[in-house]
């Protein structure tokens, strides 16, 4: 089966780790790639999730501005940091896609959820015609669980689920 959380709303990690959390307990073996978000940047969700068995968080040196705080923001988005953070997160994630697709493949997982990878594939940072060779040969018994924001329409042909979390109000706004 394959899951998709997105949409501009919020919930699609914690959805993901809910999932993560049910699959766990039902004595599944979860794997939890996080990209773009910062090694630095420690959730609620992933707290949690540490003291739950069969369920292993990878988290790597990714610093999207969209997941920075505030002043990180400022110096990562001046003139010529972009294309520093940009070629910086495109060599990180072809490392990770690797371990991905060895997690995939390994038969240790019942369920990989691989955390803003929509982003991701939506940026360029890795090959869509890539990524959707990968989930097109996933094995049956592995479920994939893809989260993020981003153009999903060539991914949402192969997918079971979709949800879309809506932004109808958010504080941040205010």
């Amino acid at each position: 089966m394959i899951h998709i959380y997105t949409g501009n709303g919020k919930g699609k990690t914690t959805s993901a780790f809910g999932l993560a959390m049910r699959a766990s307990g039902q004595g599944l073996k979860v794997i939890i790639f996080q990209f773009l978000k910062p090694e630095s940047l420690i959730t609620g969700e992933e707290i949690s999730a540490k003291k739950i068995k069969n369920l292993k968080i990878v988290k790597y040196e990714q610093s999207h501005p969209m997941f920075m705080r505030q002043g990180a923001k400022g110096a990562a988005c001046r003139k010529g940091a972009g294309q520093v953070w940009q070629i910086g997160i495109k060599k990180s994630v072809k490392r990770a896609m690797m371990e991905v697709k060895k997690a995939i493949f390994s038969g240790k997982y019942n369920m990989v959820i691989l955390d803003e990878i929509i982003n991701v594939i939506d940026q360029g940072f890795f090959e869509k015609k890539d990524f959707l060779e990968l989930i097109k040969k996933a094995p049956e018994g592995v479920e994939l669980v893809l989260t993020g924001r981003g153009d999903i329409s060539d991914i949402e042909q192969f997918a079971d689920y979709i949800s879309i979390m809506i932004d109808k109000k958010h504080p941040f706004r205010q």
